[in-house]
């Protein structure tokens, strides 16, 4: 094995590992959204009128688009994504 082959394999498995830490990211940023919900289930809950449970929801949702979806990084998944799909290119 030459060495420019190593070297391909060694950054095709980099490849790999960033993506699999990338989504390894993503699920643990679901986890902690799922867990704030929870936060605001409750608070819905113990809410008295519709207007309180209205405003709760709204917090809620303020919530995941300010907070959530920017950690998620769906950007840096699209990158492995095209990463990874570029490597069976080239290894075809």
């Amino acid at each position: 094995m030459t060495t420019n082959q190593k070297i391909q394999e060694l950054q095709e498995q980099q490849v790999r590992e960033i993506a699999k830490q990338r989504l390894q990211s993503a699920i643990n940023s679901l986890q902690r959204a799922m867990h704030d919900l929870e936060v605001y289930a409750d608070k819905y809950d113990n809410a008295n009128t519709d207007y309180d449970r209205a405003k709760v929801i709204n917090y809620a949702i303020n919530h995941l688009y300010c907070n959530i979806q920017p950690y998620l990084r769906i950007d840096l998944l699209a990158d492995s994504q095209a990463e990874l799909a570029k490597l069976e290119v080239n290894n075809a």
